[in-house]
């Protein structure tokens, strides 16, 4: 199961784990970057990871991908 929040400036994407063995996944994406964080009940503290919004789209991308190396076009603003 997932949710999906929109304000002015931010999305965030919760995953739940149907199964309820993992913490849930949180993803904030703006314009500028994305975070994607995970409680970590051993440390008790959040696991924190920072990309650009464009690292994020490559990832979501490779999920579909077989095994290689890639190189993708995202139309970047220049």
């Amino acid at each position: 199961m997932y949710t999906v929040e929109m304000d002015l400036d931010e999305i965030e994407i919760t995953i739940l784990d149907d199964n309820g063995r993992y913490e849930d996944v949180k993803v904030f994406s703006y314009d500028d970057v994305v975070y994607i964080r995970q409680f970590n009940e051993k440390r008790n503290k959040w696991d924190l990871i920072q990309m650009s919004p464009e690292m994020y789209a490559e990832l979501m991308t490779a999920w579909q991908s077989p095994e290689g190396a890639f190189v993708t076009n995202l139309n970047r603003k220049l």
